[in-house]
Parts: structure tokens; C-alpha cells; sequence
């Protein structure tokens, strides 16, 4: 969640014809997953606990299980928006923006238990959840009409409690131990305000200025538990500041990239704390120039993992941790579809896998893939199942034989391509319980086998007279792929060349073939068949001269 302070076609033919396999084997799936939200007119945050995600959407909360498979909805809520799960996961908070609300959710049930007030605190946006108080950030966009109240949640009907206003847009808030951090949102440059809200009325410890630290447009803030660090997630700086609370200093970043890489989108802290996650988008025309998602060790800012996905930008501050494994949520706007991006073991251990191939090959000629599996602690990865797909040139694919690597994680693979062209071999180890999945591909320039193509009949011949013809096509290695058929062609030779198609001619299961033909004139005749190849075979064809008197 945002604020949480807890830790087809003539080439299929030929693969079924060469492999005996279905052409398009499903391929293997990686670990990481996309699943459409189906339905999902607009997403606002996003937030885990007791084993669900949650997903605020449209008058909904889309609900699904660990693997992001939808399993249900809580309807009828007014425009949700910001969202908190407690630290036991029994249960959520979502900020009802459209009914002035905040909503308390069973986890289990899906139904809503309790109903906050907040109509003279209107449009509720944003919640941080720090112990037995709710942090609420309200107020209208694109006005100075902003603010953040708490809520007591152990009271039976808690009573708002301001501790801020006149900040601009409805405000990002984070909460930890005794200190919350509200940031102006829809401002540039935009400051942050941090409070000590163990005493009543909460106290303004100062304020990070929008212009002295080049704070442009807030997206995202998260806070350590005990409230001593906050990271931030602007537009710029490109990067994730560490923000000591008491003394209001920066103390560090995560992703201090040499080079523009993308706009800080959304950020989150594990709930162990060990393991902090960014979330990059681009803007406009500019193009993202790295990975989406990046995951850094919390202590050491050194980055652990990255990952992309094409399916859209990242929703902003729509990020979160459930288990080891990271979920976020992009939006694709051409088509307006949102996807919900699991990120499988994202806070696990490294690993690593290599895949290298010879740089060209021939069909129907087996090759050798070599590679190795490697973890991150230096240990010896051991007998690890590995899944090896090819893929062919149309976009068939299909899955080799199981693969296991050696004690010390070398593995080697060898496979007959069934066809020419590109063929990509990737191959994939599935992570455990303590290293994350890993993947690799070589790429084989195949060549094609050559084909031969013979043709017999008569030399001379008289008018009227009906020629019979025979001939073999070769396919060395494999039969033919059903539906094969030959073009026969007669040209008269002379002066004026006139060329005439007869009947396609269908070659036998072993290649040989007839077919007749009676030509109406005399003269010279030249009698040409040609196969034009397929994804295994290059071309051929045979001619033969017949003088007609």
C-alpha cells in the first residue's frame, strides 16, 4: 500500500511435421506475473495484508489473493482512494473521497464494519496508519484548503483530531512512532511539513522547503516504524530521499542513478524495514530510459533487483509489499487497462543465470546450449530443475525437455531446432524460498536445409499427344509437412515467351509426384517445377525441355 509503516500457419505446419509437437507449446511462464483488472474504470492505491491485495477502484475495492488472482470485491463505497491495513491484517481502512468517509473493512468477511465522519474534513485522499491512530490527509485538489486530522481507533466513535491546514491539495502523508510527515501534493516546488504528534496538539517540528531542496511535485512518501526516516518520491530530484525526521536532513538515496532514468513514482519500505522499493515512470514524449522497478537493501542502499514491464506507467504511489513478493499497479493509456505487476520473491536473495549458444546453427542439425546458475552468497547451488523454452521465429514456442544443473550450477542443454531463423533459447530457474528467480537467453541464427527437387519425361513428342511427367522432392531428415504443393509451369521458347500455370501438383507422403499435359502447338517447351521451401527447407526446382512436332 502507499503509506504502510509495518514492516499460426505454413511454420506450425513444419514444427509439427519436424517435432511431433503441438507448434505452439504454451511457453514457461516467468516467475513475475501481470493480471488485467478487468472492468477497473480508475486505481488509487493499493494494499496488502492477511494473505489479500487491495485494490481501490472506481465505487470498489477490487480484492485478490497472494498471486493477484481477483477473488472478490467491497461495493458500495464512494469513490475509495487512499488506503491502510493494519499490522495483523485484520483490518483495512480506505479514505471514501466521494462520501466524506473513512470506511473500516473486515479482511476476511469484505464487509464494513464501522463508518468515520469526516464531512467537516471533506475529501478524505490519503491514510498512514501508526499504531492505534489513523492519519488522515483531506481536502480538495488544486486548493489551499488541505489538512490531516487523526482518528483514535481503539475509541468506539473517534473524534477527528487536526493537527494541520492550509496546506495545498489534499496532502501525502506517512506515520511512524510519534511523527507524521504531510507533503503539499499538486505543488511545484511542494514542502514538507513534519510533526510530533506525541503530544496534544501535535507539534510542527519544521518544514523541508520546496525551493531550497528542488522538490518538484510529491509523489510519494513512506517512514520507517519508529518514525525516524522518511524516504521521499519526487519528480525531481530523480532519486529517493533519506530524511532523518528530528534533525530534518537528508541522510542518503536510493537510486542515485548516474543519468536520467525516470520519474520517481511510488515508493515503499517492507514491513521487516530491510528492503525498500521505487517505482519509476515517464512523462509525456520522454522515454523511460531504465527498468521500472528497482528494489534496494534498506541499510546499504544497494540496489538488489530490477524489473520492467511494457504493460503501462506505474499508478502513482500504487506500490507495496505482501510476504517477499511486491505488487504494483499500471495503467496503459491507449487502452485505459489496468494491471496488476506481482514481482515474485522481489526481497529475496539474488540470483543469477547464463545461456550461451553457438552464433549460428542449421535445422534438423543438433546444437548445444551451455550456461550456469549462480547465487548471490557464493554457495553451490546444487541439483536445481531448470525450464528451457525455444522459441521459433512466428512466435510458436515450445518446451524442451527438463533440465537440472550440477552441484555447481552448470548445465548443458542440447536441442535439434526444427526450422530456420532466429531462435531464441531461454532458460529459467524458478527461484526457492531463498533466492529470487532468474532467466537467460541465447540466440541461434539457424539456417535452413537445403531441398532437391527432380523432374522426368519424355524429350520429343508429337502434337496431340499427352505427356506424362514424374518427379521427387527431397526433404532430407524430415517427411513432408501435409499440404505441401508444387507450382508447374510450361513456357513455349521463341520469340515471343509465353508462359502458362497448369494445375498445382500434391507430392506423396515420400515426395514423388505425376502429372500430365498436352501442348496445343509445336515447338520447344520448357517444363519447370518449383517448391518455394518452408521455415525448415530452402527452396528448389527441376526443369525439363520437351521438343513438340
Amino acid at each position: 500500500m502507499r503509506f504502510r509503516t509495518v514492516a499460426r500457419s505454413a511454420l506450425a505446419s513444419a514444427l509439427v511435421a519436424a517435432t511431433g509437437l503441438v507448434a505452439a507449446v504454451a511457453p514457461a511462464q516467468a516467475a513475475d506475473s501481470s493480471t488485467v483488472l478487468q472492468g477497473v474504470k480508475f486505481v488509487k492505491d493499493i494494499a496488502a495484508g492477511n494473505g489479500r491485495l487491495f485494490i481501490s477502484a472506481s465505487n470498489q475495492i477490487v480484492v485478490t489473493d497472494d498471486s493477484g488472482t481477483p477473488v472478490g470485491a467491497v461495493t458500495g463505497l464512494a469513490e475509495p482512494h487512499g488506503l491502510a491495513v493494519t499490522p495483523d491484517g485484520s483490518r483495512l481502512y480506505a479514505a471514501l473521497n466521494g462520501s466524506n468517509e473513512i470506511a473500516e473493512i473486515d479482511t476476511t468477511a469484505l464487509t464494513v464494519t464501522r463508518r468515520f465522519d469526516l464531512a467537516a474534513y471533506p475529501y478524505p485522499t490519503y491514510l498512514s496508519l501508526a499504531g492505534d491512530r489513523l492519519w488522515v490527509g483531506h481536502g480538495p485538489t488544486n486548493s489551499w484548503s488541505g489538512g490531516v486530522v487523526g482518528l483514535d481507533l481503539s475509541a468506539t466513535t473517534p473524534e477527528p483530531v487536526r493537527i494541520a491546514s492550509g496546506l495545498y491539495g489534499p496532502p501525502k502523508i506517512a506515520a511512524g512512532g510519534s511523527t507524521v510527515v504531510a507533503g503539499e501534493n499538486g505543488s511545484s516546488p511542494a514542502d514538507l511539513y513534519v510533526y510530533d504528534v506525541s503530544t496534544t496538539p501535535a507539534t510542527l517540528r519544521g518544514v523541508l522547503d520546496g525551493h531550497d531542496n528542488n522538490f518538484m511535485y510529491l509523489k510519494d512518501i513512506t517512514i520507517t516504524a519508529d518514525g525516524s526516516r522518511a524516504i521521499t518520491a519526487f519528480d525531481s530530484p530523480y532519486r529517493y530521499d533519506i530524511w532523518d525526521t528530528a534533525s530534518l536532513t537528508r541522510v542518503g538515496a536510493y537510486g542515485e542513478e548516474p543519468t536520467f532514468v525516470g520519474f520517481p513514482h511510488a515508493v515503499a519500505l517492507s514491513p521487516d524495514g530491510a528492503h525498500v522499493i521505487g517505482a519509476r515512470a515517464s512523462r509525456d514524449r520522454i522515454e523511460l530510459a531504465g527498468p521500472r522497478i528497482a528494489v534496494y537493501d534498506a541499510a546499504t542502499t544497494t540496489k538488489r533487483h530490477t524489473a520492467d514491464n511494457p504493460a503501462g506507467q506505474v499508478v502513482e504511489g500504487a506500490l507495496t509489499f505482501s510476504g517477499t513478493d511486491a505488487f504494483t499497479v499500471l495503467y496503459e493509456m491507449s487502452t485505459g487497462r489496468y494491471t496488476l505487476w506481482r514481482l515474485r520473491g522481489a526481497t529475496l536473495a539474488a540470483s543469477s543465470v547464463t545461456a550461451t549458444a553457438p552464433a549460428t546453427g542449421t535445422a534438423l542439425v543438433p546444437l548445444t546450449v551451455t550456461g550456469r546458475l549462480t547465487l548471490s552468497d557464493g554457495s553451490a547451488p546444487g541439483a536445481r530443475p531448470l525450464v528451457v523454452t525455444r522459441r521459433h521465429p512466428d512466435g510458436t514456442s515450445a518446451t524442451l525437455a527438463p533440465v537440472t544443473t550440477a552441484t555447481d550450477g552448470a548445465f548443458s542443454i542440447t536441442d535439434t531446432p526444427p526450422v530456420g531463423g532466429t531462435v531464441h533459447y531461454e532458460v529459467l530457474w524458478d527461484g526457492n524460498s531463498a533466492f529470487r528467480w532468474s532467466q537467460a537467453a541465447a540466440t541461434v541464427e539457424v539456417a535452413r536445409q537445403p531441398s532437391t527437387l527432380s523432374l522426368t519425361g519424355p524429350s520429343t513428342a508429337n502434337t496431340s499427344r499427352q505427356l506424362r511427367f514424374s518427379g521427387v522432392l527431397k526433404t532430407p531428415g524430415r517427411a513432408l509437412a501435409p499440404g505441401t504443393t508444387l507450382t508447374v509451369t510450361r513456357i513455349l521458347n521463341g520469340e515471343d515467351i509465353t508462359t502458362v500455370y497448369l494445375p498445382t501438383v500434391t507430392p506423396a507422403d515420400d515426395g514423388t509426384f505425376r502429372f500430365t499435359d498436352t501442348p496445343g502447338a509445336a515447338g520447344e517447351y520448357t517444363y519447370t517445377v518449383r517448391w518455394d521451401g518452408d521455415a525448415t527447407f530452402l527452396h528448389a526446382r527441376a526443369d525439363h525441355v520437351v521438343v513438340v512436332r
